[in-house]
């Protein structure tokens, strides 16, 4: 059997946080990405937005944190958001305690927003992998759907991504019902394609080189990325 590689996509800004070498120290394997929601993408599920202690309470005075929390629980069934830092300076940092909380019962109910404390980058890192050790990942087998004529929109839109490499009838099904519509699909970075279950980060590149490859008649025979799965 083989061993199923653990793997989490890392926001740039993320980089030199201290965070991403712990992750790797552990096992995982980490990808950079400029990730327009979100930190650190677990799985395609699950995305968490780190913030310190001090941020936290800047963003709640600045409005971000209603704007995050927003766009993660639109684009992720399980969005967290995880504090670092030392909890106990809350006090010295908010300037009114009954703004704070309400501005915490805000996201978490209306968001549905799970907030996880950790106390520093070594905390957060084993908070992490804990979840994408629990978190499900299993492979799909890939069915091929047959060319269609004359049917409705939704055989097609399916046929259309189906065609992509690695992409049969349930993981084209599966990208339809998360992000609507194909063209949303073929704007997906590779970071995201990779953490989609059942793709991986292999089917990924060989989607993004299909998509972005300039078109030549003339097919090399010696192409060194093949496009079969």
């Amino acid at each position: 059997m083989v061993e199923r590689i653990q793997r989490i996509v890392v926001d740039e800004r993320e980089r030199e946080s201290g965070v991403p070498e712990m992750l790797s120290r552990l096992g995982i394997r980490v990808y950079f990405s400029k990730l327009d929601v979100g930190d650190y993408v677990i799985s395609p599920e699950i995305c968490v937005e780190r913030k310190t202690v001090k941020d936290l309470v800047s963003s709640i005075y600045d409005s971000r944190l209603f704007y995050q929390a927003e766009r993660l629980s639109s684009s992720y069934f399980k969005p967290y958001l995880l504090v670092e830092g030392d909890y106990s300076s809350l006090e010295s940092v908010i300037r009114n305690q009954k703004s704070y909380f309400g501005a915490i019962a805000s996201v978490t109910l209306n968001h549905n927003l799970r907030i996880v404390h950790t106390h520093d980058q070594g905390q957060t890192a084993i908070m992490l992998y804990e979840l994408l050790k629990h978190s499900s990942s299993r492979s799909v087998p890939v069915s091929y759907e047959k060319p269609v004529k004359g049917k409705g929109i939704a055989s097609q839109q399916r046929y259309l991504l189906s065609s992509l490499p690695g992409v049969g009838r349930k993981l084209a099904e599966r990208l339809l019902i998360k992000y609507g519509t194909p063209r949303k699909v073929f704007s997906l970075q590779k970071s995201e394609l990779a953490m989609v279950k059942g793709l991986g980060w292999k089917r990924a590149e060989k989607i993004a080189a299909v998509l972005d490859t300039s078109y030549t008649e003339k097919e090399e025979k010696n192409d060194q990325m093949s496009l079969e799965v």
